[in-house]
C-alpha cells in the first residue's frame, strides 16, 4: 500500500480518480472548502492504483496546522495508512498540529481509543461549535495530536454567534482561563458587547473596561492615541459616533488606572505577557487567514517555540471550516507579527489580561 498526495486549487474532482469511491454527502463537504484554503487530496492505494482511503487535508494559509476532514476508507488497516502519512508530511513541514475532524458518533470507539493511545487529544466538543443556526447534532468531534507538548490548557472554545462579537468572546474565553468567569455563553458574551461595543465591533479600551470590571488585571497596548477603525464605518455620522465612544473610553481607562501603553506592541511584549500566565485579546487582520478583509480579535495564550497558539471565535462554516480550525490554533512567529496590524493607517493592539494579585 503506498500514499499519494495532490495538491487541490480548484476542482477536488478534478484532481484525481480517487474520488469516485467517495459517498456523495462527504465528498460535498470536502467540496464545500475554499480555494483561499490550503487543500491536499491524499489517498491510500493498493499496488494496482485501487484507492483504499481518501481524503482531504485543508489548512488556512499562514497557519501551522493540518486538518483532515472525515475520510473514506475501505478497511480500518488502510485509513491508519492515510492518517500516519498526513501526519508524517505535515510534521516534517513544520506543522505543530495535527487535526481530525470525525463524526461526533466515533467518541467511544475502538478506533477513537487508537487514536487516544497514539498521541491524540480529544477537546471537549463546544456547545457552540458553530454559527447559532446551525442544525443540532452537526457540530463534529475532534482529535488532535500536537508536535510538542502544546498549548497551557484550560481555554474553552466558543464560536462566536454574530458577525460582530469576536472581541467579547475572545475576551470571555480569557477570563473563563484566569476563572473570572464560568463557561462562555451567549448571554456573557452579547453583554461584554453591549459594554464594549463602538456600535458595532469593540474597540481595545472598551474591552479593557469590561474586563476590569469582571475582576481582570488589564493593560492596553495601542500604537495610537487617535480613535481607530473609523475606515470601516458606513458614513460621516457613524465615524462621529465612534470618536465620541471611544474618547468616552479613554477617559474611563485613565480614570480607572488601567495601563495604557501608546505604543506598536512587540512580539516580545506579547511574549513577556504570556510567560507570566496571562492571555492576550490581540486585534488581527483576518485577510492572511481568509478569503476577505476584516478587523478581528483573537485570544493569544501561549507559546511554544516559533509558534503561537490562539482560540479564534471566528470559523468559515460554509467551507468546510469547524471549530477544530479555531481552537488551538497554531500561527508561527512571523505570521502572528503580520497579521496584527489593521487599518489605513495601520494600527496594532493588544489587551492584557490577568488573574489579580492575591
Amino acid at each position: 500500500m503506498r500514499v499519494e498526495f495532490r495538491p487541490v486549487t480548484d476542482d477536488i474532482e478534478a484532481v484525481a480518480p480517487w474520488t469516485s469511491v467517495v459517498a456523495a454527502e462527504l465528498l460535498e463537504h470536502w467540496k464545500s472548502s475554499h480555494p483561499f484554503q490550503v487543500r491536499t487530496l491524499v489517498a491510500a492505494l493498493e499496488e494496482d492504483g485501487t484507492p483504499v482511503a481518501v481524503g482531504l487535508e485543508v489548512h488556512r494559509p499562514m497557519t501551522a496546522y493540518a486538518k483532515l476532514l472525515p475520510v473514506y476508507a475501505a478497511t480500518p488497516r488502510a485509513e491508519a495508512a492515510l492518517v500516519a502519512a498526513v501526519e508524517e508530511r505535515a510534521f516534517a513541514a513544520g506543522a505543530a498540529a495535527v487535526k481530525r475532524e470525525v463524526p461526533a458518533s466515533l467518541r467511544g470507539s475502538a478506533a477513537w481509543d487508537e487514536a487516544l493511545a497514539a498521541g491524540y487529544v480529544a477537546p471537549e466538543v463546544p456547545a457552540t461549535g458553530a454559527p447559532v443556526l446551525a442544525e443540532a447534532g452537526s457540530v463534529p468531534a475532534g482529535l488532535i495530536r500536537f508536535a510538542g507538548a502544546g498549548p497551557r490548557a484550560g481555554l474553552p472554545y466558543y464560536r462566536q454567534t454574530t458577525d460582530f462579537t469576536c472581541g467579547p468572546v475572545s475576551a470571555h474565553v480569557a477570563l473563563t482561563a484566569l476563572g473570572l468567569l464560568p463557561e462562555p455563553s451567549r448571554e456573557e458574551e452579547l453583554r461584554l458587547w453591549r459594554e464594549a461595543t463602538t456600535t458595532d465591533g469593540c474597540d481595545p479600551l472598551g474591552l479593557a473596561l469590561a474586563a476590569k470590571a469582571r475582576g481582570a488585571e488589564v493593560e492596553v497596548h495601542l500604537s495610537t492615541e487617535e480613535p481607530i477603525l473609523l475606515e470601516i464605518a458606513a458614513d460621516e455620522n457613524n465615524r462621529n459616533l465612534r470618536r465620541f465612544i471611544q474618547e468616552g473610553f479613554r477617559e474611563r481607562v485613565l480614570a480607572e488606572g488601567i495601563e495604557l501603553k501608546t505604543h506598536a506592541f512587540s512580539l516580545e511584549d506579547l511574549d513577556a505577557a504570556l510567560d507570566s500566565g496571562a492571555v492576550a485579546a490581540v486585534l488581527i487582520e483576518e485577510l492572511g487567514m481568509h478569503a476577505e478583509s476584516c478587523p478581528h480579535w483573537i485570544a493569544v495564550h501561549s507559546r511554544e517555540g516559533e509558534v503561537y497558539y490562539a482560540q479564534d471565535p471566528w470559523t468559515d462554516a460554509d467551507e468546510s471550516e469547524s471549530w477544530l480550525d479555531g481552537h488551538a490554533l497554531p500561527l508561527p512567529r512571523t505570521s502572528l507579527d503580520r497579521l496584527a496590524w489593521y487599518g489605513k493607517p495601520a494600527v496594532r493592539s493588544m489587551v492584557v489580561l490577568r488573574a489579580p494579585r492575591a
